[in-house]
Order: C-alpha cells, then structure tokens, then sequence
C-alpha cells in the first residue's frame, strides 16, 4: 500500500467537504435528470475521499478500502458522461447498438476492477511489487481513465456555445479528473511504484474542480446533445489511439519481464517503433477513409451528413481559381465524397463523349465513348453504374461494356451529369480507397451531385460559347477596318497607277512605275479577294484531290528552309484521293506543319507518314519539339485565339480541325512534353464521305 501523508489528509478532506456540498446542491435543485446522476458521482466522490480521512485518523485498516471506492467514483463519473450523451443514440439501429455496446463494456470493465479491489488485486498495483494480474490492473485503470477523456472531449465538442457554457464547463471538469487519473496510472505501470506525491494530493486537484462542478448543476445550462460525425470521428480515432497505445505499453512491458538484462533496450525499441507505425496508420488516407465508413454504418441512421457534403461540394466547386479549373474541381467534389482516388469527366463532341478533364488520374485518359451506346442509353436513365458488379455477372440487366472499360479495373463508377433532362456528360469514378457496395442512399445523393455538375458543364461550356463568340466579333471587327484600310489603299494606288500612265516625259520612269504600281494592286486585289471568300465562305471548289500530290508539292517548297523534312508514302500512292477542296486541305496541313516547325528545335527531325487504313487515308505528321501537356491539348489546344506564340493568333490547330470535320475527316493528336507531338488526320477516300459530312460550298470556319 502506498503510505498515507499529512499532505494526503488535508488534501482528501477538502475533497471530502467540497464534493459533500456538490452532493447537496444537485440533491436540493429542481432536475430533470442530470443531477440526480450528478448527485450520484459527488456521492461516490465523498465517499472515496472520507474513506481516506478515516483510514489516517481512525483505522489504518480501512485504507484497502480506498482503491475500491475509487473504482466505483469512476464508474458514476462515466456513468454521467453516458447518461449526457444518450441523445444522439436514442433514435434505435446502429447508434443504439453501439451505445449498448459501449455502455456494457465499460460496465464490464469496471465490475472487473471492482471485483479484483474486493479480492485485494489492487493493494499491491501501485507499488511495484504485485504479479501480473496487478499489472493488468493497472491496465484496466489506465482503459478506464483514457475512456473518460474520450467521452469528455466528445461532450465539450458538443455542447457548442452560449447557453450550453456549464455543459462545457463539466466537460472540462471531467477531462481534468481523467486526465490526473491517466497520468497517475500511466506513470505507476511504466515506472513502478506508483508516486506518493501524486496519490495523496489527488483529493486537493479533484476538489479544484467542483467549482466547475457546480456551475454544471443548473438545469437550464445543461441540455441534450448530439455528438455530429467529426466529433465522432475525432472520439473514435482518439480512443483507437489511447488503446493502440495501452496495448503496446503492456507488450513492451512484458518484453521487459521476459528479455533480462536486454529488456530495457527491447522495451523502448519496441516502444519507439510502435508509436512510429502507430503515426503512419492514424495519419493515413486510407485509414481515414476506413474510419468515417465504419463510423457511419454503426452510429448514424444515415450514412451522410447532407449538410457537411454539400458545404464541402460546393466550397470545392467554388474555390477562388482560374475559371479553367472548374471542370477538375467539379471531378473532385464528387470523388471526395466517397474517397475515390479520381476520375475523369467526359463530355460531348459531335457524336461520342470525350475526356475533358481529370483529378488525380492524368496518366491514360479513357477512351471516347459512343453517343448511342448500350452503356450511355443505360446511364442515360439516370442511373449510377456499379462497374465491379457488372465485371462480375452480379447485373442481370447491365449494359454491354466497352472492352477498354471492361479491362480497365482502376474505374469503379459511372455517374450520369444531367441539364434539364439531357445528358451534358459523365463522371468515371476510380476506385475507392475503402472497398464498398452502394446502397440507395449513395446513389441518390450520387444521382443529385451527378444533377449539379451537369449544370456546371453546361453553364461552362455556355460561357466558353459566349466568350469564343465574342472573341469572333472582335477579330471580325478587327479585319473590317483592315479591309477599310486596304481598300482606301487600293484607291489610292490605282488613282497613282492612272496618273503615272500619262506622264510620258521619262520613258523608263513610266515603265518601271506603272509594272510597279499595277503588281501592287494586283496583290492588294487578290488579298481583297482572298478576304472576301474568308467573309462569305464562297469560292471553295469540291473534287477529287491527291493526298500524296498535294503533301509532295507541300515538303518540296519548305525542304529548303527545313532540310530534316520527310515524306513517307505506301507503295500504291496513286489510289490516295479524297474528295474537297485542295487550297484547304494545303491550308490544313501547311497549318500544321508550320506549328511542328515552331515547337521544334533547328535541325530535329519531322516526318509526314501517309496510309491507307480501310476506306480512310491517314496521315501522321509527327515532330520531336518540346511537346504540349495532356491538360493544354484538352482545354487549349482547340481553342481559337488560345496561342502560346507572341503575337500569334491562336486559330491555326483550331482552324485545321474544322477543316478536317468539314471533309468528314478526324483530327488527333499525341503527345508528350519533351518528347514531341503527333497529329493524325484521317480523312475518307474520294466517294466515302458520308452523309455525316459537312458540305464544303458555303461552309464559313
């Protein structure tokens, strides 16, 4: 038995009056409940407290006594925690069940203490010289005393403010009980025996806190809380790591007993090591992520707080960044939400879906998907797609997928994004870092967020509209006055042209002007020419052209200011011919070959690859320049007046594109930063073009 000090006595009899008066006052208030409970904890205090008195004044053998009081003023004091916190549980399934569980293990584990103090376990625990089953004792206390601060700091967290400052005051009250209580105990198994100090002025720091005590006892200061999911995850995760670390206290301490002269140096090792992989495990996303989903199947009703997803989806959708942003931060919001590691949006382009933009998934962007295909007419039903329950046979009525997406194992989910009842895109979801089966409350509030992101992309894409729109009437606006200008220059010159024929007087003079004068308005003419078919889309000419002739004439005229330039054709070229106009298809390609040339350094190779691949010919322009990113060639690449050049216009790939879609061809494009780009275009044969193709004549781009 630890010995009893004058300090001891002084210190247990103020514990005793103060705890004596807190018993009177919750007694003698009006209550409707809690002080009845409190009334019971100050009661089992007093009486632990007296105890003491008794055992130095009266009888020294009443001082085994002690410890078991102690145990049953823990058990009241958790008891009121409980009885504070029942609220939130009340509602039946999971939160009740997991009440009741916590309820009857603590139950459990202080009947045990109690039973083990009448059996004399616990006289000799604190001095070092007890067996094992003292030490497990010990143990139990330090569970106990770490529980109460759990339990402490969940109802500090839910009491909130105003009113509810007594219900916080008693929080804190009860932290500081446990905490003395966890540090005392802790102390005595780690560094037996127990501190004498430490015991007898327990009575003097439990009395400081009656004060706090007493403020609690007002009914009208202290409601019915209930304790929301981060307060939940906070209680869970702090009483995972109190018991992580009892756990490997007690290995370490039976380390110690079993390793001899080496047991010290096993023990803090062991220590050491096991508090590191404690850290990595708590501060792991996965674990987390574990963590909030086992909070939510066994204390909620249900599994979301609405409100804390919503907040969240829209602080992320809204965070203060470039308006380029938003379709990456629109994936994230929704893969957040059920702790995927990312996705990808797809959104329509003429008649497929195609990748638009990513979160955490930038490395092998998924294939464009089919308007019209069985999976999109599926989700186009405003489902969500479990892609793993397809995989495995489990959907009797589950579209066909597409073989890429069959195989690719890292997706988990489709998500339909819907405007106004019409599909605006899709959300591949990946995996998530918890395995999990949807149930319906996820796939409605899936269904919901799918809903709002459809809005987004829609409203997106709208101002993108809007804004290339307004770009076009500016530069329209642009080339009016330079035609204004090159029309009055025309004037001007022609006016000179026919002033200078009639000076006569210098024969060489007059020559050279006139031959000068009429080939600039020669060329002005034809520029105003030029502009005009631009304006009106009149003038393009529809017939079979070479591709091979067309791209031979082309690397002829810019080999001699790129020697590394070259052309490779199969061996039956003369078949190649594709149905348009020729001057736009050497605008296209000569577009394209002009931007390999300008990424390129001086020297490094280009190469034209010309093929015939069914009843399309392709052409495969590829450079070894600085390369553009996945991001830029989605978002930017296409985009008229979008250039990275100084001075550049930004409509060159743009303007190629919509020649090759006007020839019922495709554009695609490769590429990796540093290593070089690909661009392919494939166009259909002379008498392919379907009825899909856009009609050249009049055609403005």
């Amino acid at each position: 038995m630890i010995a009893l000090t004058d300090v001891g006595l002084f210190s247990h009899l103020l514990a005793m009056i103060a705890f004596a008066g807190l018993f009177v006052v919750a007694v003698t208030r009006q209550s409707n409940g809690i002080n009845h409970w409190l009334a019971g904890a100050a009661l089992a205090t007093t009486l632990w407290a007296a105890c003491f008195v008794a055992a130095y004044v009266i009888d020294p053998a009443l001082q085994p006594w002690i410890s078991p009081l102690q145990t049953l003023k823990v058990g009241a004091w958790v008891g009121l925690l409980l009885h504070l916190l029942r609220p939130t549980w009340l509602g039946g399934g999971g939160e009740a069940r997991s009440a009741l569980w916590l309820g009857t293990l603590l139950g459990f584990v202080v009947s045990l203490q109690f039973a083990a103090d009448l059996h004399g376990v616990g006289r000799n625990a604190l001095t070092g010289e007890g067996d094992v089953s003292a030490s497990l004792f010990l143990v139990a206390r330090i569970a106990v005393s770490v529980t109460g601060v759990v339990l402490s700091h969940n109802l500090y967290i839910a009491s909130g403010g105003g009113q509810r400052s007594g219900y916080r005051l008693l929080a804190i009250g009860l932290a500081g009980l446990f905490l003395y209580d966890l540090n005392f105990y802790t102390l005595a198994f780690l560094v037996p025996p127990g501190s004498v100090d430490l015991y007898n002025i327990r009575g003097a720091v439990n009395a400081l806190l009656v004060l706090l005590f007493v403020f609690a006892a007002r009914d009208a200061w202290v409601q019915g809380a209930r304790v929301s999911r981060n307060v939940a995850f906070q209680t869970v995760a702090f009483s995972g790591v109190g018991f992580y670390l009892i756990a490997m206290s007690v290995l370490a301490y039976g380390l110690k007993l079993v390793g001899g002269s080496w047991g010290t140096l096993l023990q803090v090792t062991f220590l050491f090591g096991t508090i590191m992989l404690g850290v990595v495990v708590v501060v792991s996303d996965r674990f987390r992520a574990w963590l909030r989903v086992t909070i939510a199947r066994n204390f909620y009703r249900y599994q979301y707080d609405y409100r804390s997803e919503w907040l969240r989806f829209i602080a992320t959708v809204s965070a203060p960044e470039d308006a380029q942003g938003l379709p990456e931060r629109v994936v994230q919001a929704v893969a957040s939400v059920l702790d995927a590691r990312g996705g990808w949006l797809l959104v329509p382009d003429e008649d497929r879906l195609v990748p638009l933009a990513t979160w955490r998934m930038e490395s092998r962007p998924p294939e464009p998907l089919a308007l019209g295909s069985p999976l999109l007419n599926w989700v186009a039903q405003d489902r969500v797609l479990d892609l793993d329950l397809v995989r495995a046979g489990e959907m009797p009525d589950a579209p066909e997928l597409p073989a890429w997406l069959a195989a690719e194992r890292r997706y988990w989910l489709v998500i339909p994004a819907f405007n106004r009842d019409a599909l605006a895109g899709v959300l591949l979801i990946g995996r998530s870092l918890v395995p999990r089966r949807l149930g319906w409350e996820d796939e409605e509030l899936l269904k919901t967020l799918g809903r709002q992101v459809g809005s987004y992309v829609a409203e997106s894409r709208g101002q993108s509209a809007l804004e290339e729109a307004r770009r076009f009437e500016e530069f329209n606006r642009r080339f009016a006055f330079i035609l204004h200008d090159i029309k009055n220059l025309v004037s001007q010159l022609s006016l000179l042209a026919r002033n200078a024929e009639r000076h006569a007087d210098n024969p060489e003079f007059r020559s050279d002007m006139v031959a000068t004068l009429k080939e600039s308005v020669g060329k002005m003419n034809a520029l105003l020419g030029w502009l005009s078919q631009r304006a009106t889309g009149a003038g393009t000419s529809d017939r079979d052209v070479s591709i091979t002739g067309l791209l031979g004439d082309l690397v002829r005229t810019r080999r001699g200011a790129w020697p590394a330039l070259s052309l490779s054709l199969p061996d039956d070229a003369t078949a190649l011919l594709v149905r348009g106009d020729p001057a736009r298809l050497e605008q296209m390609f000569a577009h394209l070959l002009q931007n390999a040339i300008d990424a390129s350094p001086a020297g490094a190779p280009i190469r034209l690859d010309v093929a015939a691949a069914g009843s399309e010919v392709v052409v495969t322009l590829a450079d070894r320049g600085h390369g553009m990113s996945a991001r830029f060639i989605r978002q930017e690449l296409f985009q008229p007046f979008t250039s990275t050049k100084p001075g550049g216009f930004g409509i060159g790939a743009y303007e190629a594109r919509e020649i090759v879609r006007a020839h019922g061809g495709r554009l695609d494009v490769a590429s990796r930063e540093g290593e070089g780009t690909s661009f392919t275009i494939s166009l259909p044969m002379a008498g392919e073009i379907g009825a899909g193709a856009r009609q050249l004549t009049g055609e403005h781009v």
